[in-house]
């Protein structure tokens, strides 16, 4: 039975909606997959996906009655990936549903983007489809701003430099993109974020892809300083001491991991100089 991945967004939260990179990839500490075994953990969420699939229209042509019966006979999604942490839980359900229930798959990877999102829209009601897209291709993917998708079918192999810190707050992502447009209707806010924080973010993914890890720490301490002068509502107070010491010291830089408010926080450098439990490295 196949195995569909959480999705982590290692780069480009909030600049895409200003048009910046982001680098989105599998995230392989979890997933999700069909299964008769057990019992449904969310009783009765896959019949209301279903009623939502029945009664909207879309480009593509769903075996909805296979859909129907499979649930009734007992199959269900079962998964790890942390519900609302922006880890991937709607994607790969989404994923899930498209590889098992539509019966002709496009090839084109705009259009698959588009038709996943339109699904994961019973979750969201609007979807970019990039997370989906990543769990179900089980690949990496490159933004350039909101639209345009690239796979990236060679990643530079940087195991141990990054690390998950778990706030153990659940959190929905709306709001807190609310809260960035809202702050984006000032221009001097707006003129930092593409004058400081885009540009940071578009050269961390350059050394990224070119293995710099000097040239990539500092980015990334660029991108922790900005976040923790401008984003306070998006990190946890909690962590907001961890999070300063990281800036002050050479050890390790913290910065948000998608929306941010809880869920995960996304680090470099040395995880134990963080002093924290429970640091998942990635």
């Amino acid at each position: 039975m196949r195995n569909y991945h959480g999705k982590l967004l290692l780069f480009g939260e909030y600049t895409i909606l200003r048009g910046s990179q982001g680098l989105a990839l599998p995230l392989a500490l979890f997933s999700g997959f069909w299964s008769k075994e057990g019992a449904d953990p969310v009783p009765g969420a896959l019949n209301k996906i279903a009623d939502f699939l029945a009664e909207n229209t879309f480009p593509f042509e769903l075996d909805i009655n296979l859909f129907r019966k499979e649930i009734t006979d007992g199959w269900h999604f079962t998964s790890d990936i942390p519900f609302g942490y922006g880890a991937g839980s709607s994607g790969a359900l989404t994923a899930g549903i498209y590889d098992r229930y539509v019966k002709k798959k496009t090839e084109d990877l705009s259009q698959l983007k588009k038709e996943l999102g339109l699904i994961e829209g019973f979750f969201h009601g609007a979807s970019s489809g990039i997370d989906p897209l990543i769990c179900y291709l089980n690949q990496s993917i490159l933004l350039r701003g909101k639209k345009e998708v690239e796979i990236v079918e060679n990643m530079p192999d940087h195991r141990g430099s990054f690390f998950l810190i778990d706030t153990g707050i659940s959190r929905k992502t709306a709001p807190l993109v609310n809260i960035f447009l809202e702050k984006s209707k000032d221009k001097n806010y707006r003129d930092r974020c593409d004058a400081v924080l885009i540009p940071a973010v578009d050269e961390a993914i350059a050394a990224f892809f070119a293995s710099d890890q000097e040239s990539l720490f500092e980015q990334w301490h660029e991108i922790s300083f900005f976040q923790y002068k401008y984003f306070q509502e998006m990190i946890p107070e909690a962590f907001r001491q961890v999070w300063l010491e990281g800036l002050a010291g050479g050890d390790y830089k913290l910065k948000l991991c998608g929306a941010g408010g809880g869920g995960f926080i996304l680090g470099m450098g040395n995880a134990e100089k963080c002093g924290i439990n429970g640091v998942l490295e990635i």
